[in-house]
């Protein structure tokens, strides 16, 4: 397979030769732990948490989630950053990334028995702060592994593993959370035992390589802004983040608020509805993500997959809009998982090969993920604004607004020059 990227282009690593190519044992164990992550957030953020909102403040459930996921997206980019640039720095025989992956999956089961202990609007905001800060401590170091240990010709199939861990985690949501647990706690119980069973292998088994050049310190990552691939790669998954982050957001309260939806199902929950909208959209993403990531290694191309997943997404959220009659919002939700999970894997790749240093991957891959936590403090409040701007058609204008992002996102990553 073709490497992507030439000589002295962003897209390479300046610092020496590449790793050497990764094993099924590490393969298996950082998919699993990827996916452990994904379903430590996934089913919490787009299904507990909005039932947990609408527990606490019926009248005022989209503002409580609204505010709730700005305070939580404001510590997860801080947190993101902090906790990549001290496994950059963290020394001893357990590697850099592993003990803080253990620290995070601690604060994060600390963290679920505080949401669902949460009874007022102030006390769930507090959890998910918790939360966050634990989540990110959690999938900064883990996410550094793919740029510390695969080389740049195994990225994009690497990637494509690693990108089976969103929509399955969205698939765990739909199918386990929605349609086949109905108790609070039980939810609470499973999503948690699921994650510590998937994080451990990796945990015991992973062998990280011995940091080059020593514990790095005394380096800011804002640095890497500087370079203008990362930058480019940067502004395009804070835009595509936008028009996921709003559909993950109010997707639930789309389908509760659709009349076509409850007259066509009206002999069924609509959360019910919500889990098989959440269903198709999971089998569409597994699939264009992991074709989309051995594709993207063979053609040695990057950039028109994630210009055809932003006008994916785009069409599906449109279609959910134009035609909401059933199955309309089935087929929106189908196109958007294609382009969510053609963007996720084939993003992922593209962004670890623009990345300026692999001795500063945490810390670096920290400051990319403020692309993903950012739209969770602007989502919210963009949902707001639209929705009180829009009065009953807020919805609509929400999910019209999110394939704006979608398709100028997908269109802004062609600027990126040292990958193809």
């Amino acid at each position: 397979m073709p490497v992507v990227g030439t000589p002295g282009q962003a897209g390479q690593d300046p610092n020496g030769p590449q790793p050497p190519a990764v094993r099924s044992r590490f393969l298996a164990g950082l998919t699993l732990a990827q996916t452990g992550v994904f379903i430590a957030f996934v089913p919490l953020l787009n299904f507990l948490l909005p039932l947990q909102a609408a527990a606490i403040d019926p009248a005022a459930r989209i503002v409580l989630l609204s505010q709730t996921t700005f305070w939580g997206g404001l510590t997860s980019g801080v947190a993101n950053i902090v906790f990549g640039m001290l496994s950059d720095r963290t020394p001893g025989p357990f590697g850099r990334r592993r003990p803080w992956v253990v620290v995070g999956l601690v604060i994060v089961l600390i963290a679920y028995l505080m949401i669902f202990n949460a009874r007022t609007g102030l006390s769930l905001i507090i959890s998910v702060i918790v939360f966050q800060a634990g989540l990110n401590a959690l999938f900064s170091p883990l996410n550094a592994l793919l740029p510390d240990m695969v080389p740049d010709r195994q990225k994009g199939f690497v990637a494509s593993l690693l990108g089976l861990a969103h929509p399955v985690a969205t698939l765990f949501t739909a199918l386990v959370m929605a349609i086949w647990l109905t108790d609070t706690a039980t939810r609470f119980l499973v999503m948690a035992g699921t994650v510590v069973v998937l994080v451990l292998p990796m945990l015991l088994t992973t062998r990280e390589p011995a940091a080059r050049d020593g514990p790095q310190r005394g380096r800011l990552p804002l640095g890497a802004l500087l370079n203008r691939d990362f930058l480019v790669a940067f502004s395009s998954r804070l835009l595509v983040q936008v028009a996921i982050t709003l559909n993950a957001l109010y997707l639930l309260f789309y389908v509760q608020g659709s009349a076509p939806l409850a007259a066509r199902f009206s002999g069924q929950g609509l959360e019910s509805v919500f889990g098989w909208l959440l269903a198709a959209h999971t089998v569409t993403a597994l699939s264009a993500g992991f074709v989309g990531g051995l594709w993207s290694d063979r053609l040695g191309r990057r950039k028109i997959f994630i210009f055809v997943s932003g006008c994916l997404m785009a069409t599906g959220m449109v279609t959910m809009v134009a035609v909401p009659v059933w199955p309309g919002p089935l087929f929106g939700q189908v196109m958007f998982g294609a382009g969510m999970g053609l963007f996720s894997t084939v993003d992922l790749a593209l962004v670890t090969q623009v990345l300026p240093r692999r001795a500063h991957a945490g810390g670096d891959l920290g400051l990319m993920n403020l692309a993903n936590s950012l739209p969770q403090v602007a989502a919210p409040s963009l949902g707001i604004l639209i929705f009180y701007l829009g009065g009953q058609a807020g919805l609509s204008w929400t999910f019209l607004v999110a394939a704006g992002f979608a398709v100028v996102g997908g269109a802004v990553i062609s600027f990126v020059r040292g990958v193809g």
